[in-house]
């Protein structure tokens, strides 16, 4: 379990700076392929599930004369975590464990149709060419929208396919009104 204050997606890659010895272990573990996958998990703060995304080694730097290193991780697949260990003594792993169940529920969740109007509209107000925004499904516009960590977690921890709408929905809202008032600022206005 790798924490962070990020929540990454199926598809998505990122870029990590590894300088804390227990994960300068874990990488030096996913280079000698000891280790396949690890996870990053989301926290909120509550007792809500703990939900996270799998990942993989893509790249990793030489490490320097201090054991860091830069990598560049890919998320996978999504995971709940069911228990966690702060260390991972059991396995004789300095860095901490946990018991996940991997979940592929999202791969069929699509966005709604209202979300899809404002992601639509908000394509229309940037630079971008792009006419279908949302033809590939929730986790892809998600991405390509840029929601939050935060706001990603609420939609996926969402406990039915109406509030996860919601969610979406709130988050597509957000991201038209942002665009709608840069587009206003790029012509002399200032939005407030």
């Amino acid at each position: 379990m790798f924490p962070l204050n990020l929540f990454p997606l199926p598809g998505e890659t990122i870029a990590l700076h590894i300088f804390e010895e227990r994960y300068q272990v874990l990488f030096e573990q996913l280079e000698t392929m000891e280790v396949d996958e690890f996870g990053i998990p989301f926290v909120d703060g509550t007792d809500r599930k703990t939900l996270g995304g799998v990942m993989r080694l893509v790249f990793a730097s030489e490490p320097d004369e201090n054991g860091f290193r830069d990598a560049a991780v890919q998320c996978v697949g999504l995971f709940q975590l069911e228990s966690f260990e702060a260390s991972g003594e059991k396995l004789n792993a300095p860095y901490p464990l946990g018991q996940i169940r991997k979940w592929s529920e999202w791969k069929n969740w699509i966005v709604s149709n209202e979300a899809d109007s404002y992601f639509s509209k908000t394509v229309a107000l940037s630079t971008a060419t792009e006419t279908n925004p949302t033809a590939d499904g929730l986790i892809p516009a998600m991405i390509k929208h840029q929601v939050p960590a935060k706001k990603r977690f609420d939609i996926l921890s969402a406990p039915n396919e109406k509030k996860r709408n919601e969610h979406i929905e709130k988050a597509a809202r957000f991201a038209f009104l942002i665009a709608e008032q840069e587009a206003q600022r790029n012509n002399g206005y200032f939005p407030n």
